[in-house]
């Protein structure tokens, strides 16, 4: 009798604190996650408020239709 309640108490044990091996696990991937999406958040703010962004976003393509004028390309 006194097997078989040490055996559950056990069992039950183990599995308490895989339980709560699991949820610590998630708390900490979320927390991660957050802590990523706040990094991206500031930085593209920072991206955003740069003065020279507006001429920096567009040189990309001016050099490209730049090429293709100048290789005579057309689509």
């Amino acid at each position: 009798m006194i097997n078989k309640v040490l055996i559950v108490l056990c069992v039950s044990i183990v599995f308490v604190l895989g339980y709560w091996a699991y949820l610590d696990t998630q708390n900490k991937r979320h927390q991660e996650l957050m802590r990523i999406i706040q990094e991206a958040e500031k930085n593209l703010q920072t991206i955003e408020r740069n003065p020279n962004r507006v001429s920096h976003s567009n040189l990309a393509s001016y050099n490209l239709q730049k090429y293709i004028s100048d290789k005579k390309i057309f689509f």
